[in-house]
């Protein structure tokens, strides 16, 4: 009989191709918020909770039983966006973290893997993030994410509930939503480019990420899960830094090849870093993951699939 497992944020782009990916191996079952719309790529079917995570009395009505583990992804996830409504960061993020650990101590579910992000980290002197940084959040969303990480150190561990924390970097690939100006650096710069033949950059373009594919970022989960190494953080990320110069001239060779695209430098991104880069020794040595996919097959396979649509 396969285990069980809850995956909150199930419409995300993240969330849902993670239930993909574990269905063939865990029964999945999916909570979202009841507007949330569920993605076109999720053809298949999942049993789906629709509920507010940040409503405590609604949380502690759902009775489940039999879960071997919680992956918790829900969460306003915008850097950007958290500086002008920095309220949705804290119900979200951190009531409604709150509210899923006390969900997993009432229904006996040991198990918690948390979806946390580079973000984190903040400056530091060194070049590479590694695991043992202290955490210097430099905006709301990032302080959000810091404090559901204490939570889960100090609060959760104490009721008995073995924890994981993946800080993913810049996850990027087929199907995210080139739509959301909020979310996903690739995506954006992409449907920036396919739109326009002038792209207004906020920020300087020798800024420098940390890019992972999705097929990577969904195994990396999935071995966190299928491994034992409680209480343990992260970094799930390719190890490789690539600047926004880079990002940008790279699309629009792939998309516009025959034109002349100009990019222009023009104001600044609020918390943003110059650069994120991770070391990701830890993960290779206890999960024995390496992100596998090539940047440039990775942007040449995501805008062919886009074009698809």
């Amino acid at each position: 009989m396969k285990k069980r497992i809850i995956i909150t944020g199930g419409y995300g782009y993240i969330g849902a191709k993670l239930a993909i990916r574990l269905k063939k191996k865990y029964k999945v079952i999916l909570i979202e918020h009841p507007k949330a719309v569920k993605p076109g790529f999720l053809k298949d079917e999942f049993q789906l909770i629709k509920t507010d995570i940040t409503d405590e009395k609604k949380i502690n009505k759902l009775k489940i039983k039999n879960i071997y583990a919680i992956i918790h992804l829900a969460a306003q996830s915008s850097g950007p966006k958290s500086f002008f409504v920095p309220r949705e960061d804290i119900n979200k993020n951190i009531i409604g973290t709150l509210n899923i650990i006390n969900f997993c101590s009432s229904n006996n579910i040991k198990k918690f893997l948390f979806a946390s992000s580079f973000v984190v980290y903040g400056k530091q002197e060194k070049n590479k993030f590694n695991e043992e940084m202290d955490s210097r959040p430099a905006s709301i969303y990032a302080m959000s994410k810091n404090y559901c990480e204490l939570l889960l150190k100090n609060y959760a561990e104490n009721k008995g509930i073995k924890w994981n924390i993946l800080r993913m970097f810049n996850v990027y690939g087929n199907d995210q939503n080139l739509n959301n100006p909020d979310v996903g650096l690739v995506g954006i710069f992409m449907n920036l480019i396919r739109q326009n033949d002038i792209i207004e950059v906020k920020g300087s373009l020798k800024r420098y990420r940390d890019l992972i594919h999705i097929d990577d970022v969904v195994e990396a989960w999935k071995l966190c899960l299928d491994k034992n190494y409680p209480n343990e953080i992260f970094n799930i990320a390719s190890g490789k830094a690539t600047t926004f110069s880079n990002i940008i001239n790279s699309l629009i060779k792939i998309i516009k090849p025959n034109k002349n695209v100009q990019v222009i430098q023009k104001g600044i991104t609020y918390g943003d870093l110059l650069g994120s880069l991770a070391d990701t020794k830890k993960a290779k040595k206890l999960l024995n993951f390496e992100a596998k996919t090539n940047l440039k097959d990775g942007l040449i396979r995501m805008w062919l699939n886009e074009k698809k649509k």
